[in-house]
C-alpha cells in the first residue's frame, strides 16, 4: 500500500528539479512517480515521423520537444523512439 505523497512535497520536489528538467509541473511529477505499466502489454513505440504525423508538426518541432522534455523516448540501438502513452499524454493535456 502505497501513502499520498504531500502536495506542499511534491510541490517542492517539482521547483528543485524544474532548472533540470524544463516544463515539469507538480502534476507531471505525480503522473510519473504514479506510472505503473502493465505486465502483459508492451507499449508501443513510435519513430519521430510517426509522432510528428500524430500531432500534426513538424520533425524539428519532435526534437525541440524531445530536447525540452515535453515528450519522452527511448533508445533502442540509437534509435529514437517515443512511447505512444507520451503523444497521448500530450494530446490529453
Amino acid at each position: 500500500m502505497q501513502k499520498e505523497i504531500p502536495e506542499n512535497i511534491v510541490v517542492g520536489v517539482a521547483a528543485m528539479l524544474a532548472p533540470y528538467c524544463p516544463g515539469l509541473t507538480a502534476e507531471r511529477l505525480l503522473v510519473a512517480i504514479n506510472y505503473k505499466p502493465d505486465d502483459g502489454e508492451v507499449e508501443k513505440l513510435l519513430t519521430r515521423k510517426e509522432t510528428a504525423q500524430a500531432l500534426r508538426v513538424s520533425i524539428p518541432t519532435i526534437d525541440r520537444m524531445l530536447r525540452d522534455g515535453d515528450l519522452t523516448k527511448r533508445r533502442i540501438r540509437g534509435a529514437v523512439r517515443i512511447p505512444a502513452s507520451a503523444v497521448a499524454n500530450l494530446v490529453s493535456d
